[in-house]
C-alpha cells in the first residue's frame, strides 16, 4: 500500500488537503495528516478545523511514497519551519514524490529541490517562483519527474486525481474519478 504525508499547518487552505487526503484514500492508500503545530488540531485559512492524524515530529522518521503540501496562508509556517525544509530535501533526495499546490511550490523552492524542475503554481508566486526554477507553466497540473506541482483550490480534484494516477497508475485514478462522477 502506497504511503502519504499530507502536512498541515496553520491557515492551509482546507480544499487543497481535504480533496488529495479524500481521494488518495479512495484510491487505496494510505494517508497521514501531520500537524505542525502544538496539537493534532489544525485551523485552516477559512476557519475549518481539521484533526491531523499524527504530529510531524512522529512522522519525520517514517517512509512515505509522497509528501504532499497543501496552500493558502499556511504556507507561510511550512517555509518557516526547518522540519518542513529538511523533510522535503531528504524526501527529495531519496527519490520520494513531492505535490505541493497553490503557493506551496514556495516550500519547494525554499528548500532548493526545484532549480532543475519545470513547475507551476498560485498566480501570486510565480514572480517569486520564476527566477529560482527550470520553467514556469500555467498548466493547471504540472508533472516533472517527481514532483508534481499545481495552480490552487480550483484545481484540487485534477490535483489529487494526477497524484492517483502517478501513484497508482490511472485504472486506480479512472475508479476514483468514475466513483465521484467527475469529469
Amino acid at each position: 500500500m502506497k504511503r502519504v504525508l499530507l502536512i498541515l499547518s496553520e491557515g492551509f487552505e482546507e480544499m487543497e488537503a481535504v480533496t488529495p487526503m479524500d481521494l488518495l484514500r479512495r484510491a487505496g492508500m494510505e494517508v497521514i495528516s501531520a500537524s505542525t503545530g502544538s496539537g493534532l488540531m489544525v485551523k485552516g485559512g477559512r476557519g475549518i478545523r481539521i484533526q491531523a492524524d499524527s504530529m510531524l515530529d512522529e512522522c519525520l522518521s517514517q517512509r512515505f511514497d509522497m509528501v504532499v503540501l497543501p496552500g493558502g496562508p499556511g504556507v507561510d509556517g511550512l517555509r518557516k519551519d526547518a522540519r518542513v525544509l529538511d523533510l522535503v530535501r531528504r524526501a527529495h533526495g531519496s527519490g520520494v514524490a513531492l505535490a505541493a499546490i497553490c503557493a506551496a511550490p514556495l516550500v519547494l523552492a525554499d528548500a532548493g529541490v526545484v532549480s532543475g524542475h519545470v513547475i507551476t503554481s498560485f498566480p501570486a508566486a510565480k514572480e517569486e517562483l520564476q527566477s529560482r526554477v527550470k520553467g514556469y507553466s500555467e498548466e493547471r497540473v504540472v508533472q516533472d519527474g517527481k514532483v508534481i506541482t499545481s495552480r490552487g483550490a480550483g484545481t484540487s480534484e485534477e490535483f489529487a486525481l494526477h497524484l492517483i494516477t502517478f501513484l497508482a497508475g490511472p485504472i486506480a485514478a479512472q475508479d476514483v474519478r468514475a466513483r465521484i462522477v467527475a469529469r
